[in-house]
């Protein structure tokens, strides 16, 4: 909910005016004076999402912004100060009131207004009309809301002429065209195997002339990869101009054609509460734009930076764009923690819990991609031969169940895991596997374990020496223990294959 501004141009003081943004009637301005709103709450009810100062608001469809954000102002070329607030909170009417402190922290002036909020997001803006020889310095507007603290924002006033430096114009885009220029640069990706059937879909995007980028794990364990576009072109990629694996990003050389491009905002211009924009996609075809907000971030070592948002997407939307409310590229949906997980969740056991994405969707900063200058350029073919690529499950069906556990109970019949996990101490000193194997029709080979790292180097593998025969309509098991005592702590996956085929995967941590 964005509170209106009510223009007031009558409440001129000496040095400055305050105007205060809200649909209600605006209340008389007020010396200094002891805070309304009583004692504060134990714990904050409102939180400040965002504070932007300029010189200028403008209104974006019912949507007020600052049309030229800076934190810096200059008499006597500025006549005014705005500064917008957007804050969370509970529903309903509240008293607010905003504080202007001068550089030496004294309160020049307190005004205060009521107003009903009728959504727990809500924002307003306070103006400062700048007289002839305000004081100069770093000032300060302290926000309350119901007595309650609610935010600080800080500017500077200096006694200067202002630089000639053109201002970008920027202001917050309707979802309509956010929607618009999301898509217009958005592509469906289709993971193709050998006989050029349909492994998985995934989504990208251009961010240059026939620079298409996407999640890694979108392209992962193909034998060829096809792009859709929005007309239903198909295009085959398989030129490479970048990539890396574990932060889990690819840049694909492809024909743009008529498609637009997205253009990436200034590194780091985002903060955790910002409101952004996602295009998911709930079923084939249906691309829809979510409004969601950044709820965290974290960082992985050998992975970089990494940001979270609200909302759970398809797995469709993998390599789907995130875009601030100025339509900006923020970020690419993917930057998975575990590489190669993405689209093997429902045979993984622990995969999801153990790659951070319990709870709302992980996202790599577009600041890790672009410029992507390796200098080494390669094909889908080449990276698959080089072992990047995860191998694909193949004749998983074989397979009834898979568990990894730190002990069995081989006195039952069938053998029953103890302390199923996906988390390990190197004090277990031992992790044990056990597969189950029904068949949909009988088959001979060789079963057999792998022990990677997550960049794909094989550490260990069973002998795989005898020879079992799997029959349909009965069950039959196979066991392997993994040793533990000389791994480091991380994250590491394991493989059991029959024969050649990897018929079943799982990952799992080892912690100090």
């Amino acid at each position: 909910m964005i509170i209106k501004s009510a223009h007031k141009r009558n409440l001129f003081v000496p040095l400055l005016v305050v105007l205060l943004c809200q649909t209600a009637n605006t209340q008389d301005q007020k010396p200094q004076q002891p805070l309304a709103g009583g004692a504060q709450a134990a714990e904050p009810r409102f939180r400040l999402v965002r504070s932007v100062s300029g010189s200028k608001v403008v209104d974006n469809g019912g949507r007020y912004a600052i049309d030229d954000p800076r934190s810096v102002f200059y008499v006597p070329g500025d006549k005014e100060i705005d500064v917008y607030f957007t804050w969370e909170g509970p529903a309903g009417t509240h008293h607010f009131e905003g504080l202007w402190k001068k550089p030496d922290g004294k309160v020049t002036m307190i005004s205060d207004f009521d107003y009903t909020a009728e959504q727990t997001r809500f924002g307003g803006y306070f103006r400062m009309l700048l007289g002839e020889t305000p004081a100069t310095g770093m000032w300060a507007l302290d926000a309350r809301i119901d007595g309650e603290s609610a935010g600080t924002h800080t500017f500077q006033i200096v006694a200067s002429a202002r630089p000639d430096t053109p201002v970008p114009s920027r202001r917050f885009l309707i979802p309509a065209e956010i929607y618009k220029r999301a898509a217009t640069a958005s592509v469906f990706i289709e993971n193709l195997n050998q006989p050029g059937e349909r492994r998985s879909l995934s989504s990208g995007f251009f961010i240059g002339p026939d620079r298409l980028v996407t999640a890694f794990q979108a392209v992962d364990g193909a034998s060829k990869v096809r792009i859709v576009t929005p007309d239903g072109r198909r295009v085959d990629a398989n030129e490479v101009i970048d990539w890396n694996r574990r932060q889990d990003w690819i840049i694909l050389k492809v024909d743009a054609g008529h498609l637009s491009t997205m253009q990436p905002a200034a590194a780091g211009s985002w903060a955790v509460g910002d409101r952004v924009y996602v295009l998911d996609v709930p079923a084939e075809g249906n691309r829809v734009l979510i409004e969601t907000s950044i709820v965290g971030k974290q960082s992985l070592s050998g992975g970089g930076e990494r940001l979270s948002i609200g909302d759970n997407l398809s797995r469709r939307a993998q390599g789907s764009p995130l875009l601030n409310e100025y339509g900006e590229l923020i970020g690419l949906i993917g930057g998975s923690l575990i590489p190669g997980s993405a689209f093997v969740e429902d045979q993984v056991y622990g995969a999801r819990s153990l790659a951070g994405t319990s709870r709302g969707t992980v996202v790599l900063p577009i600041s890790l991609v672009v410029p992507a200058t390796s200098g080494h350029p390669t094909t889908i073919e080449n990276l698959a031969g080089s072992g990047q690529f995860m191998p694909p499950l193949k004749g998983n069906e074989d397979v009834l169940s898979g568990v990894l556990s730190r002990n069995l109970n081989r006195k039952m019949d069938p053998p029953q895991p103890l302390e199923e996990r996906s988390e390990f101490s190197r004090q277990d000193a031992r992790a044990m596997v056990l597969v189950t194997w029904l068949p949909k029709q009988k088959r001979k080979g060789i079963p057999s374990l792998h022990l990677y790292t997550l960049d794909n180097n094989l550490l260990n593998k069973s002998p795989g020496t005898k020879k079992i025969s799997v029959n349909p309509q009965k069950l039959s098991y196979s066991a392997w223990e993994v040793p533990l005592l000389n791994l480091p702590p991380g994250v590491y996956r394991v493989d059991v294959l029959l024969d050649a085929d990897t018929v079943w995967r799982t990952f799992f941590r080892i912690v100090d």
